[in-house]
């Protein structure tokens, strides 16, 4: 019963395929015989259709010598209504009347195959698809119901054959089944290797690429997931990938990720760090381009090991071509490998932390439009990331990072203590952080010990249309040195997002942001700003 109900289901897919407007049924429109009959098959009133053919059969059938044609189109039109209200037993005998009165339009086979496929009368039915293919009436489809049928008698060569052909046709006869016919051959290749004592090999070399010829026919298809299922139970069950680390932890899937980025913004104060310990503030305002993308890849080794080399690049560029404006203009490359060793903790899955960091920075630092080097920096960093509240995952980190500049007393080390803790709340998400930096520059006028927390709100789909953001960052800043001059600085950073995805992978951004610094030194520290930003990405 299970085979019989699938066999209906995809007869039932495939009818959709069928012309519902016969070139018999659109000519019977200018005789007034049918004109009844017409105008409710129009409508998609196919009983109504029936009755009426009916009533004509009859008064026809007392003729002397009624029309042998006219007869025929009558059974034949009949035939096709009864597929459609599914009545395929009063279909079959209808099309079988057709047939004896000599009236065969183009698409009668492939109509009457389909009510024998879904009457379970396969050796029939190939037969009206054979004709039907003939006839070269929807080929690549009755071709996908030859093979299907000849897989579901156990005629797996003729069916491979059949579903083969398919590739030969022309695009747009092929199109509608050539995923269906692919899927249909990797289960046949799977039906054939699984007996045998090495058929992990075969199914990694063979069946799953198979599939995923399928998949990239259409990944966005209805049958799409289908076959994608069919590849990760495939995965699973041979260990061909691993899904999950020895602590319950899953894998990455897929293992990598590539965003890419394009925003563009309006900066209502344009600040420089010319000597990465002082902060000069423009006063102007500038629109910007800036590009970022970032790719990683991770590797595991066994199941409780990843490593993950990571790649960024970002460039900005400000369009107020002022000297104090340009001088911004910079680019970023920052290449990393993060690690991560998978234990348990409290009987809850964690992992030890090691990540290395190198960030490249060219700026225009001179305003002379033209990007030189501005500053380099290594990075240490060790963490432990643990589920010690069931609300969320927690992450704490220590961090070393020493930055070298292109002003030799602007060098500088510092090292941080971050926490980062995710709640979930249901609908929303709660991200807090937390971070302690004590840095130490060559100049020591310009040491450091600063206090910072961040709050952001990840809040639920509003409408299925859009998904907002909040976020709230405060600083303290220590200038340890130069307290009498600039005091305890703090920096106060809110900002919002409002998001939209678009299919899968594209997602558009509308961001604020607002910083305003506080500081008695008000020429190289205090300042006030304001950034509006629409962000296009690109997540692979």
């Amino acid at each position: 019963m299970r085979l019989l109900a699938w066999m209906l289901i995809l007869g039932m897919a495939l009818t959709a395929f069928a012309q519902d407007d016969s070139l018999e049924i659109t000519q019977a429109t200018g005789n007034n015989l049918f004109k009844t009959a017409v105008e409710n098959y129009s409508q998609g009133k196919y009983q109504a259709t029936v009755e009426e053919l009916k009533t004509l059969e009859t008064s026809l059938s007392k003729e002397p010598s009624p029309n042998r044609e006219t007869l025929g189109l009558i059974q034949y039109w009949m035939g096709i209504c009864y597929n459609r209200l599914q009545d395929f037993s009063e279909a079959i005998g209808r099309f079988d009347k057709s047939l004896a009165l000599d009236y065969a339009p183009v698409d009668l086979h492939y109509e009457y195959g389909q009510a024998l496929f879904a009457a379970d009368k396969l050796s029939e039915s190939r037969l009206q698809f054979r004709e039907s293919l003939k006839r070269k009436f929807k080929r690549g489809v009755s071709l996908y119901y030859i093979g299907f049928i000849s897989r579901e008698l156990g005629e797996r060569k003729k069916a491979f054959t059949f579903f083969k052909a398919i590739d030969k046709l022309p695009e747009e006869e092929a199109q509608e089944v050539r995923q269906a016919a692919e899927m249909q051959v990797g289960d046949i290749y799977l039906e054939q290797v699984e007996k045998r004592s090495d058929a992990f090999k075969s199914v990694e070399t063979y069946v799953i690429p198979q599939y995923e010829k399928a998949f990239e026919i259409d990944k966005e298809s209805a049958l799409a997931p289908q076959i994608r299922e069919k590849i990760v139970k495939l995965q699973r069950k041979y260990d061909l990938i691993l899904f999950q680390l020895r602590n319950g932890r899953p894998t990455l899937n897929p293992p990598y990720f590539l965003r890419i980025s394009q925003e563009f913004g309006h900066d209502t104060n344009v600040t420089f760090s010319p000597a990465q310990t002082t902060i000069s503030s423009s006063k102007q305002a500038s629109l910007y381009s800036k590009t970022d993308l970032i790719g990683r890849y991770t590797f595991y080794v066994r199941d409780y090991i990843s490593i993950a080399p990571e790649l960024r690049f970002n460039n900005t560029y400000y369009f107020n071509r002022e000297p104090e404006i340009y001088r911004n203009d910079n680019y970023l490359i920052a290449p990393a490998v993060r690690t991560a060793y998978e234990h348990t903790l409290w009987k809850k899955p964690a992992a030890f932390l090691v990540d290395y960091d190198f960030s490249e920075a060219r700026r225009d630092v001179n305003a002379e439009e033209k990007l030189e080097f501005s500053s380099r920096s290594h990075a240490i960093m060790i963490g432990e990331r643990f589920n010690y509240w069931d609300f969320g995952e927690t992450t704490v980190r220590l961090r070393h990072r020493m930055l070298d500049s292109y002003i030799e007393s602007s060098n500088s080390n510092t090292s941080s203590l971050v926490f980062e803790q995710i709640k979930s709340l249901k609908l929303n998400t709660l991200l807090f952080y937390a971070s302690y930096d004590r840095m130490r520059v060559t100049d020591d006028l310009f040491d450091t010990d600063s206090f910072t927390f961040r709050v952001d709100l990840i809040m639920t789909r509003v409408k299925d249309w859009f998904t907002p953001s909040f976020g709230l960052s405060y600083t303290s800043t220590d200038p340890i040195n130069d307290r009498d001059a600039r005091g305890r600085e703090a920096l106060i950073n809110p900002s919002a997002r409002i998001s939209k995805t678009f299919k899968k992978n594209w997602r558009a951004n509308l961001k604020y942001d607002y910083q305003k610094n506080d500081s008695k030194d008000d020429e190289n520290f205090a300042y006030t700003k304001s950034v509006y930003a629409f962000e296009m990405e690109y997540i692979f």
